[in-house]
């Protein structure tokens, strides 16, 4: 059988199942389906943003300026390897961090195999599904995302959003001088429940993701 004649069987078998379906039927499975997740009025943005980014699996911390969070960056590297080297990119943001007051040993490019943390630095962050926007761009490898055993995302509190359409509707993406090659969103570390029903961490990317929230007064 070719390709074209299976896609053809099924969506055959698709339309034949449909037509079967009551209308009650329909309308009982369209109520019963999982909403999607909407900021809710009260509260903050950022403290929504906090409980769900948690929710996700990540592990977050706030910070009131840059030496907090490069002490926070610093704390986590050391307890979870017993070491302080970390890779970044060439984000402006990241370089202007004081690396040296953590005692870090950054490396800024592009990660390869041997790299076992990254950090980057958050566009933005969605509250309503608790997601961070990543730009990918010269600056911004996304192998840094994705390659590395555990990912640190630092994000400005001014920069979290309550939906994910006031992304789209951001200076950066309509600005076709500033708009990145492409963006990531980020929700939780990388995990997979496919094989036996058992959840796996790190399938396709970082096992754990640590989010730093720095106080959108004191940056």
């Amino acid at each position: 059988m070719s390709a074209s004649d299976a896609e053809r069987e099924i969506f055959a078998r698709v339309r034949g199942a449909s037509s079967k379906a009551a209308p009650e039927f329909i309308h009982r499975e369209l109520a019963e389906l999982v909403q999607p997740i909407a900021a809710p009025a009260e509260g903050s943005s950022l403290e929504t943003f906090v409980e769900r980014i948690q929710r996700n699996g990540a592990t977050l911390a706030l910070a009131q300026n840059r030496q907090e969070a490069i002490a926070e960056v610093a704390r986590f590297v050391t307890e979870r390897h017993g070491q302080r080297r970390i890779v970044a990119g060439h984000d402006p943001r990241l370089a202007a961090l004081p690396w040296r007051d953590g005692g870090l040993l950054p490396r800024f490019g592009e990660a390869n195999g041997e790299d076992r943390v990254g950090v980057s630095y958050a566009t933005a962050a969605i509250a309503e599904t608790g997601s961070l926007a990543l730009w990918l761009n010269r600056e911004n490898p996304a192998l840094n995302n994705l390659l590395v055993e555990d990912h640190i995302v630092i994000v400005d509190g001014a920069d979290v959003l309550d939906r994910l359409e006031d992304l789209w509707a951001s200076k950066s993406l309509r600005d076709g001088s500033r708009r990145p090659r492409g963006l990531m969103m980020i929700s939780g570390p990388s995990s997979t429940a496919d094989i036996a029903m058992k959840l796996v961490l790190g399938a396709h990317g970082p096992r754990a993701l640590h989010v730093i929230v720095m106080d959108k007064d004191q940056r």
